[in-house]
């Protein structure tokens, strides 16, 4: 086999197992529609994640304009073990992810602002088509 076919057999394999475990998480939903910030918070009371909330709230139309939905995640539920399992996040403390439209991760941190993120999904192609038909 030669290694151009090999190469693009596996990347081809590689994104039907990405898809099919996403089509098996709450996140099934969201794929080719939404963009998903996951937070796994330790606690109700993890600062970051009550400041990323309380932005989300007053950037609320700079949100819906990005396709965004989020997903809240506490240690404990049975949500946050199958998720950080499946995207390798810690149990302790805070952290983000942001997944594409495609389902792929394209940020993970445990202190990203939500304008880090909107100044991140601005530079994606799908979003510069997007732009303009935003309401804000």
């Amino acid at each position: 086999m030669s290694h151009r076919l090999a190469i693009a057999l596996l990347l081809t394999l590689t994104n039907l197992v990405i898809t099919m475990s996403l089509q098996a998480t709450p996140l099934k939903d969201h794929l080719w529609k939404n963009r998903v910030i996951i937070t796994f918070s330790a606690s109700v009371k993890e600062p970051e994640r009550l400041a990323l909330q309380k932005q989300m709230e007053e950037k609320a139309c700079a949100f819906t304009d990005r396709n965004l939905v989020h997903i809240d995640l506490l240690q404990g539920s049975e949500d946050f073990d199958e998720m950080s399992q499946q995207f390798a996040v810690s149990s302790s403390g805070f952290q983000v992810l942001l997944l594409g439209k495609d389902g792929g991760v394209k940020l993970k941190s445990s202190t990203a602002s939500l304008e880090d993120i909107f100044s991140l999904i601005d530079t994606m192609p799908m979003r510069r088509g997007e732009m303009r038909d935003d309401q804000c």
